[in-house]
């Protein structure tokens, strides 16, 4: 049976009562009014100062699987390509099985990806022209992160050779068992690769492109604009698998690798734990990775099905302890007292073999995850790897299913937010008008530059109660804080998100505009920050008193610090003064908002 963890059951508890997470990538700007190509639902009494967010729908994912092809490796190859279909039907349909069945239920969990990537590469990065077994590749690179073409013949129905990376469209009505096949026919490569795994250097390298300043071994370049052109798109989830029974041994000077060196000796097995200063730093991959991801690194995940042992595998229900994990004793390096020529396992399991402790793949995962990527790490000693992939479903499937906003935004008297919610249908499919979406109004109609009309609707804004949750069942979307599944999925500077009660249909390009700044960034007092604050707190800075001399109050229709004025000569740049609830307190506002 496989298990669903609490944020992926929250999730579709939420869904069920009728709740759904914004699929966003965000960009923030701060723009004057003039600006937006909204209509405002109350124009004159909203701030002349905007903060304008951009949400894209995620349909890519880039899927890489890093394969450990030592010789080792066969039983894990193996049971890691059984998990595989499982994996592309879950992101083809949206559909995540349900947690008591083990199958998938026909409901939707996460908006279906629309194009699917998926590319294989190895650990073998030869060993910098010393030839040793294993490793008598003569162009001294070995597989060198390009991603591999070749298929297994020995399978049945595999092909002898395939496109760098194979990709899957659900629209176009294929099927995910005959493409999972496929991948299979990649993945499982046999056995015959280098002694020596870098797997980390093999991952940076299929991903990193010839225009990086980082540099590979003999000064040679990334591949991602070269050999593995294509692959790696700007706007797709970048899902990493790595499925290795050792650590990584990614050197920097190769003579470690020398049967014959006088610099490094002792047994070939043991030269990468014994001399550390001979292979990268871990934040090599740490920055390496985030720098494929610059702008968001939420829509990164890294996953590895690795040597963690078995006792204190980790419970994808709860955020990991990177921490814990390392300092466990069985994570300790140590020569094996058994066998001196290796280290001391890690785990040991029948079936699926041994493997040792993962060190560095590890601090790996923790530095992602503190930089603000998504990581996940596995033990490989386990009978099936399912529970395993259906972690890293579940982990794909809440980063597709929303993202946090990075600052809070300022409810009003009515429990809603001065945001607007637009979508951009698209021009073709399913749906492609606003009638035929609840909560929607249509607002017009925009041509994209191939010409093709699309219609423009404002989604309808609910108001939330004290439990941050919508108050009635009404179609729409609204600002949710504070509930279990926002205080479980984002991070604490985060949590806080745009959902919606009635999802976007597949294709929709969504838009967040605000008219409010959403706090200053430095944590002060500024426009647009909650009434709660001492709105007098900005008074006497210079950015603010330049343009609004008479400073900031409390104004109550937005429950927000506003720049006051007492006629239209206090407001910078043609904004008018207007006192909007008639209560005698007048505040600077933007004539022009509400005009399209």
């Amino acid at each position: 049976m496989l298990n669903l963890s609490p944020l992926r059951t929250a999730h579709r508890t939420a869904r069920r009562a009728g709740r759904w997470t914004l699929v966003p990538c965000l960009v923030a700007l701060v723009a004057g009014c003039q600006g937006r190509d909204l209509r405002p639902l109350n124009p004159c009494t909203i701030s002349g100062v905007a903060e304008k967010v951009k949400v894209d729908n995620i349909e890519n994912v880039d899927l890489l699987f890093m394969m450990d092809n030592s010789n080792s490796m066969s039983e894990e190859q193996v049971a890691i390509a059984r998990e595989i279909p499982n994996l592309v039907r879950t992101l083809a349909s949206g559909d995540v099985a349900d947690p008591m069945t083990g199958m998938p239920d026909g409901e939707q969990d996460f908006p279906p990806v629309r194009s699917l990537h998926v590319g294989v590469v190895t650990s073998d990065m030869g060993t910098g022209g010393f030839l040793v077994p294993t490793c008598m590749d003569e162009a001294n690179f070995g597989d060198d992160g390009i991603l591999r073409t070749q298929g297994n013949v020995a399978i049945s129905g595999c092909m002898a050779t395939y496109p760098s990376f194979l990709e899957f469209r659900p629209a176009d009505g294929g099927d995910p068992v005959a493409f999972a096949s496929d991948v299979e026919c990649v993945a499982v490569m046999g056995t015959n690769g280098c002694g020596f795994e870098q797997q980390l250097e093999a991952t940076l390298k299929a991903l990193t492109p010839s225009t990086s300043s980082i540099t590979f071994a003999m000064g040679t370049v990334g591949h991602a604009d070269g050999a593995n052109a294509g692959f790696l798109r700007d706007d797709s989830l970048l899902t990493i698998i790595m499925i290795t029974d050792e650590d990584d041994c990614s050197a920097i000077d190769p003579e470690i690798f020398n049967p014959s060196s006088t610099r490094y000796s002792g047994d070939l097995n043991l030269r990468c734990f014994q001399y550390p200063e001979a292979v990268y730093p871990v934040d090599r991959y740490i920055e390496g990775l985030l720098a494929t991801r610059p702008n968001d690194p939420d829509l990164l995940v890294f996953a590895a099905i690795t040597g963690i042992p078995e006792d204190i595998n980790p419970d994808p229900d709860v955020p990991i302890d990177y921490a814990a994990i390392l300092a466990d004793d069985m994570m300790q390096e140590m020569v094996d007292p058994t066998m001196p020529t290796r280290l001391r396992p890690s785990c040991n399991r029948p079936g699926t073999g041994v493997a040792f402790p993962p060190r560095r793949i590890v601090q790996v995962a923790q530095g992602l995850t503190a930089a603000g990527a998504n990581a996940i790490v596995q033990t490989i000693c386990q009978d099936s790897y399912a529970n395993a992939i259906q972690a890293v479903i579940n982990k794909i499937a809440d980063v597709l299913g929303g993202t946090c906003l990075p600052r809070s935004l300022t409810r009003d008297a009515n429990g809603l937010v001065n945001c607007d919610v637009v979508e951009v249908l698209p021009a073709e499919g399913s749906v492609t008008s606003c009638g035929a979406i609840p909560g929607r109004t249509f607002l017009r109609t925009e041509v994209d530059e191939l010409g093709n009309s699309h219609e423009v609707c404002q989604v309808q804004q609910i108001a939330t109660g004290s439990d941050g949750l919508p108050v009635d069942g009404s179609p729409g979307w609204f600002y949710e804080t504070g509930s279990a599944d926002v205080m479980m999925r984002c991070p604490p500077e985060r949590q806080q998100r745009i959902s919606f009660t009635q999802p976007p249909a597949t294709g929709t390009l969504v838009r967040l505009e605000c008219l409010q700044t959403v706090g200053d960034n430095e944590g002060g007092v500024g426009i647009g920050s909650p009434c709660s604050a001492d709105c007098s707190m900005a008074n006497g800075r210079r950015d603010i008193m330049e343009f609004f001399p008479m400073g900031l109050g409390c104004e109550t229709l937005s429950n927000t610090c506003q720049p006051m004025c007492a006629s239209d000569a206090d407001c910078a740049g043609g904004y008018v003064c207007y006192d909007g609830d008639g209560d005698g307190q007048s505040f600077c506002v933007n004539p022009t908002c509400g005009q399209t």
